[in-house]
C-alpha cells in the first residue's frame, strides 16, 4: 500500500478562509489538511514528479525530433 500514489490539492483564497492550504491524502475521500512538516516533504515530492515529468516530457521531444528526420520509407 506504500507505493499507492498521493493526492494533492492546493487551494487559494476558500471563501472561509483567506489563506493558502495543502491537502493531501491517498484518495479524495481520505484528503487531510498538512501540517506544517508535512508541506515541506510534500513540497519535496511535488517537485520530485515535475522533475520526472520534465525528463519524460525532454525524452519525448528527442524521439519527436528524430522521427521527423527520418525519409519516409518507400518514397515512391
Amino acid at each position: 500500500m506504500k507505493n499507492t500514489p498521493r493526492i494533492y490539492l492546493l487551494t487559494l483564497n476558500s471563501p472561509s478562509r483567506r489563506a493558502l492550504r495543502l491537502w493531501t491524502g491517498r484518495s479524495v475521500h481520505q484528503l487531510r489538511h498538512c501540517s506544517a512538516k508535512q508541506i515541506g516533504s510534500a513540497l519535496v515530492e511535488m517537485q520530485k514528479n515535475v522533475d520526472d515529468l520534465q525528463k519524460h516530457m525532454k525524452t519525448l521531444q528527442q524521439v519527436k525530433a528524430q522521427l521527423a528526420s527520418v525519409a519516409p520509407a518507400g518514397g515512391g
